[in-house]
């Protein structure tokens, strides 16, 4: 269940020829291009996700670089990020449609809060990402305070509902079924138990800074996607009530601006939040 390594991966050159991916000449071109060695590694976590057989090195290059444009436009907007996302409480629903706008801009096709078959049951399902290579089932555990953490319970009980779904699809006919992945996303941290056990049965896990690279804070940096939570120029209560109306990621605020929709705010944070924005999605 778990994604190959990434050597493993049949890519086509321009000429047509398939080779196998090459980490070091994604790594090298990007250090070439002006960026650090830190950062490329981190482009390269990031690429692999989006990986599959077949893929045309054009494309890789592409998305590659198009994560480095992001990195060199800004590169002082993290301020207080922990504590933005720590905010997105207490529902939860945010930080589930947050991570899915995560998965978006990996070029996921993503469904938020949605109910899928299993062989036994119907399951609802945090965040479904597909690409047309995989499909994703993630889990999201939410947590208002930075100490707590996600148990070993969590990844018993969600891989559990990955058998049931996985053992569903497969008693469907299809001639060649999609690659399924078990995720669990907290925006705090695991137990050891719980790293342990998602390893063993072939779960990805991602958490705050696990694993020590690609982890969710350096995802969320990479694409440079902040919650309205970052912005230091509303109230906590102006950043409620947007919440409650769905409004989530920064660069949906400012479209909303943008298009003269009403929104829950004073005249004055209106226009310093609109000034502020534009450091996050510029």
């Amino acid at each position: 269940m778990q994604t190959k390594p990434i050597s493993d991966y049949l890519i086509e050159k321009a000429s047509g020829e398939k080779v196998y991916f090459e980490s070091d000449k994604l790594v090298n071109s990007l250090i070439r291009s002006g960026a650090g060695e830190e950062l490329a590694n981190r482009i390269l976590q990031a690429i692999s996700l989006e990986l599959h057989d077949g893929m045309h090195t054009r494309e890789i290059y592409r998305k590659a670089y198009q994560i480095l444009q992001k990195q060199e436009r800004k590169t002082a907007v993290n301020y207080r990020l922990k504590q933005a996302v720590l905010q997105l409480g207490p529902s939860g629903y945010p930080f589930e449609y947050f991570v899915g706008e995560l998965f978006k801009a990996r070029g996921f096709k993503v469904d938020v809060g949605k109910l899928v078959n299993g062989y036994s049951v119907r399951h609802e399902i945090d965040v479904v990402a597909t690409n047309g290579h995989k499909q994703i089932f993630v889990e999201c555990k939410f947590h208002n305070y930075q100490g707590t953490k996600t148990n070993v319970i969590v990844p018993m009980y969600i891989r559990s509902r990955f058998d049931d779904l996985n053992r569903g699809r497969n008693a469907v006919k299809q001639p060649e079924p999609m690659p399924m992945q078990g995720w669990i996303v907290t925006n705090t941290r695991f137990t050891e138990d719980a790293i342990k056990f998602g390893r063993d049965y072939g779960l990805t896990l991602l958490g705050w800074d696990y694993p020590q690279k690609g982890n969710l804070k350096e995802w969320i940096e990479l694409e440079r996607l902040h919650p309205i939570t970052s912005l230091s120029s509303i109230t906590r209560k102006e950043k409620e009530a947007l919440l409650d109306k769905g409004i989530v990621m920064c660069h949906d605020l400012y479209q909303r601006m943008m298009n003269g929709e009403h929104l829950p705010l004073s005249p004055r944070n209106f226009r310093a939040s609109k000034r502020e924005l534009k450091v996050f999605i510029e």
